[in-house]
């Protein structure tokens, strides 16, 4: 029986909170699957002039993910700056003359299309890197691109390549928020979609906030689901003190602030292990498992009321 590090990951209850880092400056770049390599940024076909490229791209700074949907021209590069949210149709002939410009900080204009969706959400499928991400992406995928079909709203589904954390699958980021998920299962994607069609966190599997650090996300993931409960939905949430206690635990405060009102909150956390496996290819290759430090959430203390910054006055 095939094992996938996926399920080990979820039978242990490994927490999806505190996983939610990811670079920022980001470039989509539309590549067939059938074509792409183990390496989430290069694909088999690619020229050595083309991987210098992107290798160039990747040293300054600049995180390069291949992408495909079935609509997508083969000779014909979609690629998306993001956070920017500016999107270009390069094609593979001109696609040397475009990275070298945006290496060089040189004008885009002439690629560049208007039409810019409302968000694009990448789809972990990279089956060459994991097994889990061809099990289990492959399936939310398809669910995705259903869904999204019979909604109003611009939201462009596309495969990826990796996107950090395989056993986490099926992996998803959001975009131009840069919001990260896990474990978003092919029944979720019609909640899921309802949720970021309202620009707000799809909480059951949502990673944290990627400027936070890993425990930060985890209190802010708490925060949010106890405001959730009270129909709050806050904007991002800023650390206001992050407190080591004697007793090896954490108290962590954040800011919230949902129109016009806002608070702090409190979270109290105490340090877990959790023993899984990274990869599927560790599990084949007869590794131990790794021990894996994250966070328990102890409480949620709440400073105050909300305050309305329409009653200050």
């Amino acid at each position: 029986m095939t094992a996938f590090c996926a399920q080990i990951s979820r039978d242990v209850a490994e927490p999806l909170p505190g996983t939610g880092g990811h670079p920022g400056a980001n470039l989509l770049l539309s590549w067939p699957s059938g074509r792409w390599s183990k390496t989430f940024n290069q694909a088999k076909d690619m020229t050595t002039d083309e991987v210098a490229a992107i290798a160039a791209l990747a040293e300054a700074g600049r995180r390069l993910n291949l992408i495909d949907r079935k609509a997508q021209s083969a000779t014909t590069h979609r690629a998306y700056l993001m956070p920017e949210s500016r999107v270009f149709d390069v094609p593979r002939s001109e696609l040397i003359d475009f990275l070298s410009a945006l290496k060089a900080g040189q004008s885009l204009a002439e690629w560049e299309v208007a039409e810019i969706p409302d968000s694009v959400v990448l789809c972990c499928t990279h089956g060459k890197k994991d097994r889990c991400c061809a099990k289990f992406g492959n399936a939310s995928y398809k669910a995705l691109t259903a869904a999204a079909e019979t909604r109003p709203e611009n939201i462009e589904i596309w495969q990826s390549t990796h996107l950090g954390g395989c056993r986490l699958a099926t992996s998803i980021l959001v975009f131009p928020q840069a919001r990260k998920y896990g474990r978003v299962d092919a029944d979720k994607a019609g909640a899921f979609l309802d949720a970021e069609s309202k620009d707000r966190p799809f909480l059951p599997c949502y990673r944290g906030d990627r400027l936070l650090s890993p425990e930060q996300q985890v209190a802010e993931v708490a925060i949010r689901q106890h405001l959730a409960e009270h129909n709050i939905w806050p904007d991002r949430l800023e650390p206001e003190s992050d407190t080591d206690l004697d007793d090896g635990r954490k108290s962590i405060t954040l800011r919230w602030r949902s129109g016009t009102e806002f608070g702090l909150l409190s979270v109290l956390l105490a340090p877990e292990t959790v023993q899984r496996y990274g990869t599927c290819t560790a599990m084949d290759d007869g590794e131990a498992p790794v021990v894996h430090n994250t966070w328990q959430v102890l409480s949620v203390l709440a400073h105050n009321d909300p305050i309305s910054l329409s009653s200050q006055g």
